[in-house]
């Protein structure tokens, strides 16, 4: 009897060790996988390059138009993918093993491991930071609160990540002494890394512009160059009031007037500035620089094809066809955000709580209304474009099917297709597309570059890579040793292996690919 109960606690001892060894290395693959798709999904080290880009653009060189086009591009490529490989499926045996493993932790005073938990901060993360990119910053600022509250790791990348952006948001909404006290948190906590670095440089700059602002009220100087300091330092409510107070503005007051209020949000009233600085012949400076937020404005944030129309044919008029193609070549480059999508598709699972159901429908609530905020703001421009007698240009609404349509003339269309430059097409794993002239890779990231731009994205996400035109001139596949082979069109497999369209040759390696080209 007693060997029966000894072998029978031999054997369910046995089987619980190898039950639990098992359920321990399959979540931890689970974490491993969730970690590397995560660092490839969010890219913090570039989101941290992006924003210097930004706040070196918004306090030393307001004008760099090519460094706007650039952070808008790589901000486009920030958590901003399908995150369809980071959804958690967990099976009774994987929840038993991070019991084990809680267990374990809280034994020797570790917090818990909480990857379900993660999976949702990535949501809420994608969603604020998307309020940021669109200026929603109040919007985004209740988030990035609300995460701060709710991230378990006070040393995670997701709380680094938090502060710092929601340091950014509170001065874009003016509220200097809140975003102080979250940038030295942030200095505080993450010594060392890009994180307190960018937070580093934002309270510089603060800190000169209120220098400079005191400096210039002590000295009794002027309105105008109370104002000029003012837009400088970022402080635009206070360059609006300042410039009120003055009877007549100069062409160049008139500008600095429009952009802080595009910077507040006021896009429709910023835009019939520009086209009155546009429309003058006394100052051909600003009338060029007035141009250009129009070009920026109508194709980046608040796309309106009649806008870019009068200012292509301005810029041509004003000599400055260059900057007009550098922007309309960038805009090629953005891709558009799929957390909009993701989110109000989303269901209200059953197996979510209360409170969690709940912040889904919040953030759908808010998405809702951003859009139509956008759609409100949409409106009066296209009020303002008619008022000052701008050329209409239709505006295709591409979710609407077209009812009739006109048969194509297939001579015109040869002619274009064989005048158009050829450049590559590369197929996302999340359905979109993007023409570039070549795809670098380096490590986990590719980079799609175009002209003078580049767009940074994992390399899991790209999935095919063709010709945009068939004119029967292949892309090269180029490795460390040189072209490996040439394709009308490269297939990656779910190996991460590039093959070719029903080919039995060896797929060439992923870690050897270097470059794809024509």
């Amino acid at each position: 009897m007693k060997k029966f109960f000894f072998f029978s606690l031999f054997f369910i001892l046995f089987f619980f060790f190898a039950l639990a060894s098992q359920s321990i290395v399959s979540v931890k693959l689970q974490e491993l996988r969730f970690g590397i798709l995560r660092d490839q999904l969010m890219n913090y080290e570039l989101s941290s390059q992006t924003l210097r880009e930004r706040l070196k653009q918004m306090f030393l060189s307001k004008d760099d138009y090519m460094t706007e086009v650039k952070v808008n591009i790589l901000e486009s490529g920030i958590m901003n993918s399908e995150t369809e490989g980071l959804d958690l499926k967990m099976s009774w045996q994987d929840r038993f093993g991070l019991y084990v493993i809680n267990s374990v932790r809280f034994l020797n005073f570790k917090p818990a491991l909480e990857l379900e938990e993660q999976q949702k901060t990535i949501i809420r993360l994608q969603f604020a930071f998307y309020m940021e990119r669109t200026r929603k910053y109040p919007i985004a600022s209740k988030k990035y609160q609300e995460l701060e509250d709710s991230v378990t790791s006070s040393l995670s990348d997701e709380m680094a990540f938090t502060l710092l952006h929601h340091g950014y948001c509170l001065v874009m909404m003016g509220e200097r002494e809140k975003a102080f006290v979250k940038l030295t948190k942030a200095i505080d906590l993450f010594p060392g890394t890009h994180y307190a670095e960018n937070a580093s440089l934002l309270i510089s700059f603060l800190e000169e512009g209120e220098k400079k602002k005191e400096e210039l009220k002590s000295k009794k100087k002027s309105p105008e160059e109370l104002a000029y300091s003012l837009f400088q330092s970022g402080d635009y409510e206070e360059t609006l009031k300042t410039l009120e107070t003055l009877p007549v503005l100069t062409k160049d007051q008139s500008y600095v007037k429009a952009r802080a209020m595009e910077e507040l949000g006021k896009t429709s009233n910023a835009v019939k500035e520009y086209i009155q600085l546009v429309k003058q012949k006394e100052n051909k400076e600003v009338a060029i620089r007035a141009n250009r937020r129009l070009l920026l404005i109508g194709n980046f944030y608040q796309e309106n094809k009649s806008l870019v129309a009068f200012s292509k044919e301005e810029a041509t008029k004003l000599g400055d066809t260059k900057a007009a193609e550098n922007i309309e070549e960038g805009k090629s480059l953005v891709l558009k955000p799929v957390i909009i999508e993701k989110v109000l598709k989303a269901e209200t699972a059953s197996n979510l709580s209360e409170e969690e159901s709940k912040e889904l429908n919040q953030i759908k609530e808010n998405i809702r209304e951003s859009l139509e905020d956008s759609k409100g703001e949409t409106t009066k421009l296209a009020a303002v474009v008619s008022e000052e007698k701008i050329p209409l240009v239709p505006e295709i609404d591409e979710s609407k099917p077209k009812l009739t349509e006109e048969k194509p003339n297939l001579t015109d269309a040869k002619k274009n297709i064989s005048k158009s430059p050829l450049k590559l097409k590369v197929k996302l794993r999340d359905g979109r597309e993007v023409i570039c002239e070549e795809v670098k890779i380096e490590g986990n990231l590719a980079t799609l570059q175009l002209g003078s731009f580049g767009l940074n994205l994992p390399y899991d996400l790209v999935v095919s890579v063709q010709v945009s035109a068939d004119r029967g001139i292949p892309v090269k596949l180029v490795t460390g040793s040189g072209i490996q082979g040439e394709s009308n069109r490269w297939i990656q497999n779910g190996s991460g292996d590039w093959t070719k369209p029903k080919s039995n040759e060896e797929p060439v390696v992923r870690g050897e690919v270097k470059s794809f080209r024509l």
